[in-house]
């Protein structure tokens, strides 16, 4: 049973179905009181405006019986004015049979009171002044709003004008209504023990209320006071009279008044919590009856499992090499099968891959992200000649295979994350000889693509070394005996010059009348040639020296290109061309021989010059590139055609009059010598553009 616990299987499998068991039971749940609650809500909602129907309907009707009954009395009053004697009782029965009526007076057409009912003093109000002036003008009955008496107590007044047969004002009755009984009606019809009736006036006063202390309320800032200001109805919920309420709100007819019927929350949704209650308590019900079951199903098969995990934590670990098989005849026995026959095939591949590791002629080392070697196979024995013991579990940079640990810019560059491909190093083996090797690395990761580590190939390729020097060598020598070949042609002709000149010379000073004009000219065509025999020998030299025992260095190729500009500005300028300098680095680092590489340049720039004799522009575009810098000078001058352009690098191949056609097969040999690559394109009469390509560190063209 504590095995059964301990399984992940187990736990993954009752998580699971707890969470769909809950996830459904939740959603049912949801939709059940969703539903209940907008079927609650509409019938609420519902409520709450026939009650604010019912609401405003009582009170239409109350003030239509204070109208009528004030009516009544101004009949009263009408015969009063009329000298008729009447007997006064009657009008009080009137007046005291209805609790409404706090105090009623009888004004005549001069405002002045002719009695009151009852027949004491009240304070009055300077509202009165105002309700008769109404009256006499009007003519029709007026409610007002709510105000105060002398004494302070909140009334409002219902006036009835007094008229005579003629249709004359004759005065008006004005009666005080005690806004507690009528708050006292309002909470006769409230909705539940908590609801709330309220009677708003014109200026958003409460004139009633279910709680006759918010009597005076002002809520014309309110939401629904502005609402009822509108004259609008609706339904609305908020916080209003110190609750959290659901509001019925309307206006009524007589006096331009509002209704807002409302109940609290709590007591609006009491309905529906035993519902929710009853569907929480079988909402945990099925949930607990559903781990139960899960429990049972779950230890019917979580034990063959269990044991076939095992197993498979001991292959892993290298105690077993196959699997047990498991007999339930099920697809756990099938996979357990499976397994067995999966892990004699990788014993199988793993046999295989060793053989194949182990037969490979070059070094394969693998280490982990620590740096430390993980494997060492037969090629890297032989290369190095320590042992895999020796090796393996060793960091790489305490293998002693370089003068010291700062060489290792191996190591430094798979600790940067990066992969190299075929960069050229060199290591000593045990005995201290030493191997030039080409080195290629590769990351390996998890499933989680994070870096496990490094796979090392080292090549020997010293031999291979020696026999590319052996036909370099070659290449060369075949090299200069064609440029033996070319130079006697070319010094051919120069010399035949130089002697036509001489014997010119000779005749001349046998004459008896020497001309030295002619002898001038003589002398400095032997003069020029000469020069340009010189030109052509020094060019000659310079392709014929070979390897040079310059040492290369890391340079700067912008800088370069920065000063080559700088040092030519004078004969830029003389040639009216304007340069343009375009690159999106600020740095070219490149291993070479900084002035082989100032004559490459050189000659390109200067070839550009000559090519723009009425000016132009010259661009420098330096771009970076993933495994070289490509920089490209274009000029604006006259063009080679398509027809030439493929001779231009050959020794001797010039379309100047006065060059040697040396220049760029001086740059192409240089460029090759770095490893690079130099092209040209170009049209006729828009100019040249010449590309060079220098790889980068580790990288090749």
């Amino acid at each position: 049973m504590k095995q059964f616990f301990r399984s992940k299987i187990t736990k993954r499998y009752l998580l699971i179905t707890l969470l769909l068991t809950l996830c459904a039971l939740s959603l049912l749940y949801l939709i059940t009181t969703q539903v209940m609650n907008k079927s609650v809500s509409e019938e609420k909602n519902y409520r709450n405006e026939l009650m604010a129907q019912t609401v405003g309907k009582k009170m239409n009707y109350i003030f239509s019986n204070i109208i009528n009954e004030l009516r009544v009395l101004s009949e009263y009053a009408l015969r009063v004015q009329e000298g008729e004697v009447i007997d006064i009782e009657e009008a009080e029965k009137i007046i005291s049979r209805n609790p409404l009526f706090l105090h009623s007076k009888l004004v005549d057409e001069h405002g002045d009171t002719l009695f009151a009912i009852p027949n004491v003093y009240i304070s009055d109000s300077p509202k009165s002044v105002d309700i008769f002036d109404r009256l006499s003008w009007s003519k029709t009955y007026y409610i007002s709003n709510l105000f105060s008496l002398e004494n302070g107590k909140k009334v409002i007044a219902v006036s009835v004008p007094i008229i005579d047969e003629h249709g004359l004002f004759k005065g008006g009755i004005i009666a005080f209504i005690n806004l507690d009984v009528l708050s006292q009606y309002l909470n006769q019809v409230k909705i539940g023990v908590d609801g709330v009736n309220a009677l708003i006036d014109r200026d958003g006063n409460v004139i009633s209320h279910s709680d006759s202390s918010f009597i005076g309320t002002n809520i014309a800032t309110h939401q629904l006071g502005d609402y009822l200001y509108k004259n609008k109805s609706g339904i609305w919920e908020g916080d209003l009279f110190n609750k959290r309420m659901f509001f019925a709100y309307q206006p009524i007819q007589l006096g331009n008044f509002g209704i807002i019927v409302g109940e609290p929350i709590q007591q609006a949704l009491a309905s529906t919590k035993n519902v929710q209650e009853l569907l929480l308590k079988g909402f945990l019900t099925v949930t607990l009856l559903t781990l139960i079951f899960t429990f049972y199903a779950t230890s019917r098969f979580v034990e063959p499992i269990t044991h076939l995990t095992k197993q498979a934590r001991e292959y892993k670990d290298g105690f077993r090499q196959s699997f047990q098989i498991i007999k339930t005849g099920d697809e756990l026995e099938t996979l357990s099968i499976t397994m067995d026959e999966m892990a004699r095939e990788l014993s199988k591949r793993q046999k295989k891959l060793i053989n194949i590791l182990e037969s490979i002629p070059y070094a394969v080392i693998t280490i982990d992200k620590e740096g430390n070697i993980v494997t060492f196979n037969k090629g890297a024995e032989q290369l190095t000649l320590f042992s895999r013991k020796e090796a393996i579990g060793k960091k790489i940079i305490d293998l002693p295979i370089k003068k010291s640990k700062d060489e290792f810019f191996v190591w430094q560059t798979v600790q940067q994350g990066k992969e190299f491909n075929e960069v050229e190093s060199e290591i000593y083996d045990k005995q201290g000889q030493t191997h030039i090797i080409n080195i290629y690395s590769s990351l390996f990761y998890d499933d989680k693509n994070q870096n496990m580590g490094t796979l090392l190939i080292l090549r020997d390729v010293s031999e291979i070394k020696r026999i590319e020097a052996y036909l370099k060598q070659s290449e060369r020598l075949a090299s200069l005996g064609q440029l033996t070949a070319g130079i006697a042609h070319e010094i051919k002709n120069p010399l035949g010059i130089i002697t036509a000149a001489a014997e010119a010379i000779e005749l001349e000073l046998q004459e008896e009348n020497i001309e030295i004009d002619i002898l001038k000219d003589m002398t400095q065509d032997i003069v020029e040639t000469a020069e340009r025999m010189n030109l052509l020998l020094t060019d000659f030299l310079k392709m014929s020296k070979g390897e040079s025992k310059d040492l290369k260095a890391k340079v700067n190729m912008l800088s370069l290109i920065q000063e080559l500009l700088s040092l030519l500005r004078n004969k830029l300028d003389e040639h009216q061309i304007t340069v343009q300098l375009n690159n999106t680095v600020n740095e070219v680092p490149f291993v070479g021989i900084e002035k082989k590489l100032n004559q490459v340049f050189l000659n390109i720039f200067l070839n550009s010059i000559q090519a723009m004799e009425n000016g132009g522009v010259l661009t420098i575009s330096v771009t970076e590139r993933i495994r070289d810098w490509k920089i490209e000078i274009e000029d604006t001058g006259k063009g080679i055609p398509e027809s030439e352009i493929n001779w231009i690098f050959n020794p001797f191949y010039t379309t100047k009059k006065e060059g040697t056609g040396l220049g760029l097969a001086i740059a192409y040999e240089i460029i090759t010598e770095h490893n690079g690559k130099i092209d040209a394109f170009s049209k006729v009469g828009d100019g040249t553009i010449i590309s060079i390509y220098l790889p980068k560190e580790g990288g090749a063209i």
